[in-house]
């Protein structure tokens, strides 16, 4: 007997396998009626070069009943058969270098390829006869891009180049004054040009016939104009009922037509449905109210299942169920039906119709395709039963995480179940089921289309996939939580939460019960697993971890503090700030000290995590601790160019002293605490303060105004190092200078110093080596390369400086001579590190993978790939490397490989 959820899943499905195109059923008491049953794939081919969809907002396909265009990452145009998808013609790309294709249309048997810099505003239009490919004619176009504005008003945001049979026509300006030209699609002249009434938001779409126009004019509403596309002239016009249109610049306008004319247009939260002669067939409420249709239109988009929303409007654009629906509208009521294909709705467009046949471009990263599909027509098929999302997991599955979970079915039509905690302050943990195919392949497609988007977020948690199960994170504007899909047979799952640490625990039972129901006797594959841990914090990691005495201390952006054991990463205790933590916290003498964006300062201990003292402090900076003494730097308001260097007492937190320099402190590093504080500025001048009292003991200007100093200090001596690229060496004591030196580029991290040699980096991948008793330079090696948002680092170790170039590689140079011994690329170029320590060498790249090296011979020990980006420097103890992810987690890596 089905439930609730069942009986909804069964009626969308029903709703499904009725709502599309003609029935065809035949009038025989015999013949048992024949209705649409399903889209089959009957031919597939690559489609992944969409370069022009940001600047012109064009396909890289194009439709017809003669034929079917696809681009090509080469700059040619593969014309296929539509029926058999057989190659028929290429059409060349021209004299080399070839120039890549922004768009591709097909219009009055004429193919139509423009080509220019994707975000270029200079294009040109090739027109070349679609039967034989020989070429007709070329048109130089300037679509000019957007200017600033204040306001919404006098812009146009559709496509800029639509296609009819009658002729094409080009947006040339996204603001105003808007203008339009119409080319004949033969010959490539011009049949006529219109200039757009000014303060108006326009979007357009195109028809074979006719071009439709969706505008919102400044004190007027929302207006559907036709428009015959070879002469620009309005054929007729509509004023939707819509109830979104303020004044001002009014609600988002979007529109979208089918090649016979039927459109939907949408203005904020109203959407509504016209027939090739204007007639309002349906507004959303109307079109999601699915009866049992006799005929329908040809397909109007390709998407997400229409569904009511819970404001009595429609739904259009929802993320459940999983697979996209090719949609159809009742020409007769306006309402709208549509079958499932095996692919995620936010993976795919439809390309167009002929033939009888829907052609569907889909996304799936790696695997961009166009799809030629035919509907099949046969007896009705059963109700595929659907779980009752509440029976897949029990209060006792829950207790894994807390206990006193109980159940509540989603009031939202989707097959979703909410487990409400206990306690106001607990984490929802969601169950929805997705989809349940008609067959397991059919669900293992969709599966894998969903985890290729995913992976390519870059968001993920490697060390829980198995096959079937994927576990992610996803950052909103409201918050950031953990995920798991999973398919199992026909059924496709998905599990969230705001604890990723829930979603951990909860998701292997989840599967295994989904196994017992689908694939009973069969068990899960256990994930791959080194000899290390990771521990799944609520928010993005970005802080170095901290080891001290067997615990790793991590904060997260969540403003978590977690105490995790070092050896297995198991929880000792965790702290919530009350605020985001940004920046790095401090361990000593057996406390933890953190500093939240909330403006509290916190002091735990160590052992228990229990809260020793509390100040209201807005810190920025990384937090140092020596002495007894706590240096933070604070400003007040945030928002503030200057700030004070703050030292406390680290047993009370009671403030002994504050230094305000005299210029601008925007990004201070942190404080070096000794027999001396020594601090940098971001205005050319370092500082040394009695660690005492605060008090000036000397200053130097080691920069330009402006500059940014940068210190490092061994022994008695510290070194600057200005961003202008100034070097000094002075008496940490006296601030008498030993030596000036000069370096080209911008300088943006501290000197490294080892062996009687500074080190210092540019912007530019160059490493400068210089005595560092004299400042005498020694040698420089220029890595070049272009990765952006570079920043040099370098560690030392066994006579070799390991320092990544902008070209992406990670050098071995010999300290002595800066010759190249040994290389490793790094993917996307240096993420964090290096970090040498013993006898390893750690590195990430922007990919997020953790490299352990060999120091005496470059061999890579062991790499991992984390599944988000490392956005902290290695830190190495006991055998292990500890680093955060953007996805949350605290990794635990040996550095002797696994």
């Amino acid at each position: 007997m089905l439930n609730a959820g069942g009986r909804r899943s069964a009626a969308v499905l029903l709703a499904v396998i009725l709502v599309t195109c003609s029935a065809a059923t035949v009038n025989h008491p015999t013949r048992v009626p024949r209705v649409p049953v399903e889209w089959r794939a009957v031919w597939s081919v690559p489609a992944d070069a969409e370069a022009g969809e940001l600047f012109l907002d064009a396909p890289g396909h194009a439709v017809s009943g003669q034929a079917v265009a696809v681009a090509t990452r080469q700059g040619t145009v593969r014309i296929h058969d539509p029926r058999t998808g057989a190659l028929r013609r290429t059409i060349p790309s021209g004299p080399a270098p070839p120039v890549p294709i922004t768009g591709v249309w097909i219009a009055a048997g004429t193919l139509v390829v423009s080509r220019g810099r994707p975000d270029g505003a200079e294009q040109t239009l090739h027109g070349h006869d679609l039967a034989t490919g020989a070429p007709l004619w070329q048109r130089a176009l300037t679509l000019a891009g957007p200017q600033p504005r204040l306001d919404n008003t006098g812009l146009y945001h559709g496509p800029r180049i639509v296609a009819t049979e009658r002729a094409i026509v080009v947006f040339e300006r996204l603001d105003e004054p808007l203008d339009i030209q119409a080319l004949d699609p033969r010959t490539g002249t011009p049949t006529a040009e219109l200039t757009y009434p000014r303060s108006c938001r326009l979007t357009a779409a195109a028809t074979a016939r006719s071009v439709m126009l969706l505008s919102h004019c400044e004190g007027s509403g929302i207006r559907l104009a036709s428009m015959e596309p070879r002469t620009l002239r309005t054929g007729w016009t509509r004023l939707p009922p819509t109830s979104s249109a303020p004044k001002d610049a009014g609600p988002p306008i979007r529109i979208t037509a089918n090649a016979e004319g039927y459109v939907h247009a949408s203005a904020g939260e109203d959407d509504f449905f016209y027939g090739p002669d204007g007639r309002l067939l349906s507004t959303g409420p109307q079109a999601v109210q699915v009866t049992n249709p006799d005929r329908w239109s040809p397909l109007l988009y390709a998407g997400s299942y229409p569904e009511p929303d819970e404001h009595g409007g429609a739904r259009l654009d929802g993320t459940w169920p999983l697979p996209a629906h090719l949609v159809s509208v009742d020409p007769r009521t306006g309402r709208l039906g549509g079958l499932p294909i095996d692919t995620p709705a936010r993976l795919v467009s439809l390309a167009g119709t002929s033939l009888g046949m829907a052609f569907v471009h889909s996304d799936v990263p790696g695997d961009g395709r166009l799809t030629a599909y035919r509907l099949i027509h046969g007896p009705a098929r059963p109700k595929t039963a659907w779980p009752d999302a509440c029976a897949l997991l029990s209060a006792r599955d829950l207790a894994v995480f807390a206990a006193g979970y109980h159940p509540a079915p989603g009031t939202d039509g989707a097959a979703k179940c909410d487990w409400i905690p206990p306690a106001d302050d607990g984490a929802v943990i969601s169950l929805s089921v997705e989809w349940v195919s008609p067959s397991d392949a059919g669900a293992r497609k969709l599966f894998t289309a969903e985890i290729a988007a995913i992976k390519e977020i870059g968001e993920v948690d490697p060390t829980t996939e198995t096959p079937g199960l994927l576990s992610y994170t996803v950052a909103r504007t409201n918050g950031f939580y953990g995920a798991t899909i999973i398919n199992v047979g026909p059924v496709i799952v998905r599990l969230t939460s705001s604890s990723r640490q829930a979603v951990r625990l909860v998701s292997p039972l989840l599967r295994d019960k989904l196994l017992a129901r689908y694939r009973p006797g069969i068990r899960a594959p256990a994930p791959a697993r080194g000899r290390g841990w990771s521990f799944p914090t609520d928010a993005a990691v970005r802080t170095v971890p901290v080891v001290a005495d067997g615990v790793v201390h991590a904060t997260s952006g969540d403003g978590t503090v977690s105490a995790l054991d070092a050896a297995t990463g198991a929880v000792r205790w965790r702290f919530q700030t009350g605020g985001s933590v940004m920046e790095g916290h401090a361990v000593a003498d057996g406390t933890v000290y953190v500093a939240s964006t909330a403006g509290r300062l916190v002091a735990l201990d160590a052992a228990t995590g229990q809260l020793r003292w509390s100040r209201k402090i807005m810190a920025f900076g990384d937090l140092v601790a020596a002495g007894g003494r706590l240096h933070l730097w604070v400003r007040n308001p945030p928002w503030s160019s200057t700030a004070g260097l703050a030292t406390l007492d680290t047993a009370s937190g009671e403030t002994l002293w504050t230094f305000r320099p005299e210029g601008d402190v925007l990004n201070a590093d942190p404080a070096l605490a000794g027999d001396v504080v020594l601090t940098g500025s971001d205005h050319g001048v370092m500082y040394a303060l009695d660690p005492a009292t605060g008090a000036r003991r000397w200053h130097h200007r080691a920069g330009r105004p402006g500059d940014r100093i940068h210190l490092t200090r061994v022994g008695a001596t510290v070194y600057a190092a200005s961003a202008g690229g100034h070097l000094h060496a002075l008496d940490a004591a006296t601030g008498r200078i030993r030596w000036r030196a000069r370096v080209g580029g911008i300088v943006a991290s501290r000197p490294v110093v080892s062996g009687g040699t500074v080190y210092v980096g540019n912007n530019r991948g160059t490493t400068y080596a210089l005595n560092a008793a004299t400042g005498t330079p020694r040698w420089s090696f220029q890595a070049g390369g272009d990765q952006p948002a570079y920043g040099w680092a370098a560690a030392v170790t066994d006579g070799l400086l390991h320092t990544a170039g902008a070209d992406r590689t990670l050098y071995a140079l010999d300290t002595a001579t800066g010759k190249v011994r040994r290389r490793l690329p790094l993917g996307g170029g240096r993420g964090s590190g290096p970090v040498a320590a013993d006898g390893t060498v750690h590195v990430t790249d922007n990919d997020g993978t953790l490299y352990v090296v060999d120091a005496a011979t470059g061999t890579v020990r062991s790499r991992f790939w984390t599944g988000g980006t490392v956005q902290t420097d290695p830190a190495v103890a006991d055998g292990f490397v500890y680093v955060g992810s953007s996805n949350g987690n605290v990794y635990a890596w040996p550095t002797a490989g696994r």
